[in-house]
């Protein structure tokens, strides 16, 4: 949760049509684009998620 917070900072968001919320960060070539929180990129020093 750390790292994605740290990822969006202060970028706008807004809610889609289907109710998600979606962040306005840039893409991999600097481009923007609306991003969910699980399609945002995480650096590769992010540790792996808790097992289920």
């Amino acid at each position: 949760m750390h790292a994605l917070l740290e990822a969006v900072g202060d970028a706008p968001y807004e809610s889609d049509e289907a109710q998600d919320v979606r962040f306005c960060l840039p893409d991999q070539s600097g481009r923007e684009r609306w991003l969910r929180l699980d399609e945002i990129p995480l650096p590769p020093s992010t540790p792996a998620a808790w097992p289920r």
